[in-house]
């Protein structure tokens, strides 16, 4: 039966392994992932149904489809005790064995995806939206492109770090779909305020329960979205007790869900973001060190939207355009006030402020009454602060170029060439 089974599924699987013998089965499944698990009945030294049960008590991540003569009521009722997802009853031939597998992963993919498409409900709503690309034509947006694309090259562990509303959200995803791991999936989980029984529980996932049959197992994200990516946010503000759970896993490649007594191994990428910059949270020993070193392969700062003004029209524009379409209203027009406005203000919230602002205007029905921006950053770069005085003496002249060079001291092509890299 074994030689019959081994020939049928060699080359159609990505690996086979066999055994007559539920001890070397249980060293195999210690050391192996298998997503399908053909499993006699009668077999000498113990049945394939207490093996079953004995490695579902363990810990058990593989679809068992169980072989039988004798597929009665009580032997379906203990298999499905035992967790068995499928019968075969001899004797079958090879389109049933192949039937049989198939429908089996076809489940376990469902699973998988239900539970990848509850991770990635929880991520919001901005970020399924918007999940694709960092909007911009400035030389800073384009070089952090680059750089997302060197690092989905490499497969290795990224941080991420940046202001709130930056996009990290955004570049994760952008980083998941520029890699080898792309037609895998990209789980999100936010740090902030998880204890470690919530983490672990995410992460890890639980086994059922002996006392309760009707109760499920749970896989955690490690196991439904492996071979993929998962981006923890706000990594900096992860407990000290998460931090630990993180560092053995990073460290040992292998992780132990809730009520298990066997690990799996752990095959996904860790691509984190911070508010602040790792390094001086790990001098403030608020994050741990070799977790750092561990999490810091890569790094990628986004620069706020402060920096990069001239990306500003160009979103506000996209934004007005695709909200105007889904809200079912028409986008207004950015007059030349508006632009000088929008170019002026500091933006301390980013592009999540950004987008807010353009939202609101389109519900006032008009820019003019939405955009009452006043205050700014505590710090501005020298390019913030050309453009912030270069705009308010422009708004003073009445948009009159001329009057403005001249009252600033340059030239009139000077202040046409700041306007065009601007939008104004």
């Amino acid at each position: 039966m074994r030689n019959f089974l081994s020939k049928t599924l060699t080359g159609l699987c990505a690996r086979v392994d066999e055994t007559g013998d539920t001890e070397e089965a249980s060293a195999l499944l210690d050391q192996n992932s298998y997503d399908v698990i053909m499993l006699d009945n009668i077999m000498p030294n113990q049945s394939g149904l207490d093996w079953l049960q004995e490695q579902q008590r363990i810990g058990l991540h593989s679809d068992a489809i169980l072989m039988t003569a004798y597929a009665d009521l009580d032997t379906a009722i203990a298999a499905i005790r035992a967790g068995a997802s499928d019968f075969l009853l001899k004797p079958f031939r090879s389109n049933q064995v192949l039937n049989a597998i198939a429908q089996s992963l076809a489940r376990s993919k469902l699973r998988q995806q239900n539970s990848v498409l509850r991770h990635e409900l929880e991520a919001g709503s901005d970020l399924l939206r918007h999940r694709d690309a960092l909007l911009g034509s400035s030389q800073l947006i384009q070089t952090i492109r680059t750089q997302i694309e060197m690092a989905a090259s490499i497969d290795a562990h990224v941080v991420i770090q940046g202001e709130v509303g930056s996009g990290m959200q955004i570049a994760a995803r952008m980083l998941h779909s520029a890699s080898d791991r792309r037609n895998h999936p990209f789980v999100w989980l936010q740090c902030h305020g998880l204890t470690e029984q919530e983490f672990r529980a995410r992460l890890f996932g639980r086994i059922r329960s002996e006392e309760d049959i009707a109760d499920q197992r749970q896989d955690g994200m490690l196991r439904n979205a492996t071979g993929g990516t998962i981006y923890l946010e706000d990594i900096e503000l992860l407990s000290p007790s998460c931090q630990t759970l993180l560092t053995e896993l990073l460290s040992t490649g292998r992780f132990r869900p809730e009520g298990a007594e066997r690990s799996f191994p752990f095959d996904m990428r860790v691509v984190c973001s911070s508010a602040i910059r790792l390094q001086e949270a790990v001098t403030n020993q608020a994050f741990r060190a070799d977790l750092f070193y561990l999490l810091n392969v890569h790094d990628i700062a986004l620069p706020p939207l402060r920096e990069r003004a001239d990306d500003i029209i160009e979103l506000v524009e996209f934004f007005r355009d695709k909200l105007a379409a889904r809200m079912g209203v028409e986008p207004p027009e950015l007059n030349a006030v508006e632009r000088r406005k929008l170019l002026a203000y500091d933006w301390p919230g980013n592009v999540m402020e950004l987008r807010n602002a353009v939202e609101r205007a389109l519900i006032q029905g008009s820019f003019e009454q939405a955009l009452g921006l006043s205050g700014g950053a505590e710090t501005e770069s020298l390019a913030a602060v050309e453009r912030r005085h270069i705009l308010s003496v422009l708004e003073a002249c009445g948009g009159n170029r001329a009057e403005a060079a001249r009252r600033l001291g340059v030239a009139r092509k000077t202040i046409d060439r700041k306007c065009q890299s601007w939008g104004v």
